[in-house]
């Protein structure tokens, strides 16, 4: 790619009506610049104690301060989250390794292209209330 098609897509992406929805969130939290941050810590760490704070370099937003109890509770949904799809995916693949399950795994290797083509029909059908 040549460097005016670079230019030209990064044009394009900069001019994008799209909002970043992760950095909206983030423009909701109390600022305080990086300078603030150094020089008044105390300060900054007991605004940090009542919520989360966004940190800002150059007037964008860098980091964001928080409590410890409000990042665990953070890692503990992030996890509970994992867990839960944990299970679901074993759920799954026990569904996948019932003997039934293998015999249709087997006709479907054996199926010719006729086959699958009229059998994706019906289930499509089906689905639509055919």
């Amino acid at each position: 790619m040549a460097k005016t098609d670079i230019f030209t897509v990064m044009s394009k992406v900069l001019e994008s009506p799209q909002p970043d929805r992760r950095r909206e969130a983030i423009s909701s939290l109390r600022t305080v610049t990086a300078s603030e941050l150094k020089n008044n810590f105390g300060e900054v760490s007991a605004q940090a104690m009542k919520g989360a704070l966004a940190i800002t370099r150059h007037q964008r937003a860098e980091f964001v301060l928080l409590p410890v109890e409000d990042y665990l509770e953070l890692q503990q949904a992030r996890t509970a989250s994992l867990d839960a799809l944990s299970s679901q995916f074993d759920a799954m693949v026990a569904r996948m390794n019932t003997p039934a399950a293998k015999r249709g795994v087997a006709r479907l290797f054996k199926a010719s292209p006729a086959g699958l083509g009229n059998s994706a029909v019906r289930a499509a059908r089906a689905a639509h209330g055919g």
